[in-house]
């Protein structure tokens, strides 16, 4: 066998690792949920297996016991809704009416038990009003503040 011909064989045999690599990175990497509609249609297949829920937390149905830090609420897809039970500090963009990612298991009484809730924050973005000096711009000092 010729030296060009082993090069070529190991490049390709190298080049197959690190795609096969790459490609099993990216399947962790990315994050799948699914909304309570799928859950129901789904049964009670999916009972036991970590999962992932979005939707938005319906208004009214949070309840919270702040010294056992535990909180219940639903999440619904507009269509169908799940309870949910977690227990910890909620991000602090979690609000009724808002969008959340939670993570967990459903149990057997059928609610889900979170083990972290991600807040969606709104991918709307509004540029302040002319004249607006409520908030701050820039990280960075102007000169008059330096001198302070």
């Amino acid at each position: 066998m010729g030296r060009s011909r082993r090069f070529l064989i190991g490049g390709v045999i190298i080049l197959a690792a690190l795609s096969y690599l790459i490609y099993g990175s990216m399947q962790e990497a990315m994050v799948y949920f699914k909304t309570p509609s799928e859950l129901k249609a789904e049964g009670s297949a999916v009972e036991g297996k970590f999962l992932r829920i979005g939707g938005m937390v319906v208004v009214g149905s949070l309840e919270k016991d702040l010294e056992k830090r535990t909180f219940k609420f639903q999440i619904t897809d507009g269509k169908e809704s799940i309870p949910v039970y977690y227990q910890g500090v909620p991000p602090d963009l979690f609000l009724e009416g808002k969008g959340a990612v939670v993570e967990g298991k459903i149990g057997e009484n059928k609610i889900f038990q979170a083990s972290t809730i991600m807040a969606k924050h709104s991918e709307e973005y509004s540029p302040p009003k002319e004249g607006d000096h409520s908030k701050a711009r820039s990280f960075v000092p102007t000169p008059e503040k330096m001198g302070q």
